[in-house]
């Protein structure tokens, strides 16, 4: 690989993880809002993580095709990529949530961030190579 190559890679490559990360404090301060007011009108902690995730899913779908990720790709067949990546991601999040809860022992709240830190690499990566990764997007970072 050229060396010119590589820095505009790893330049392209800051661009989409500085975009993901601004995209996903304002996701998280909306899903975690949603979490915790549910948990607070008294749901449970899994129930409450789901009323998150799933308005998370709308949001998050949203800034990642046109904020992050920039993508003119067809709306139906990222919508339904998308899915499949978010709903990857959240079982895994709920399994470290389970696990934080349950094995753990960790309160709720420590439990909900931890399983928030982790759902963070596995979407990331889903919708940067999966979700909207072709060559043409590369070009719009």
């Amino acid at each position: 690989m050229k060396k010119n190559k590589l820095v505009s890679d790893c330049w392209t490559e800051s661009r989409y993880i500085t975009r993901y990360m601004g995209s996903g404090v304002i996701n998280t301060i909306v899903g975690f809002g949603i979490i915790f007011s549910a948990m607070a009108a008294g749901f449970s902690p899994m129930i409450s993580n789901i009323f998150g995730y799933t308005v998370g899913f709308t949001l998050g779908f949203l800034l990642s095709k046109k904020f992050v990720f920039r993508s003119d790709g067809h709306f139906v067949l990222e919508s339904v990529r998308y899915l499949i990546a978010f709903i990857a991601a959240f079982l895994f999040n709920l399994l470290v949530l389970h696990l934080s809860l349950n094995y753990l022992k960790f309160d709720a709240i420590t439990a909900q961030i931890i399983a928030a830190v982790s759902y963070t690499l596995p979407m990331y990566l889903l919708t940067r190579l999966f979700v909207f990764g072709t060559i043409e997007d590369d070009e719009k970072a």
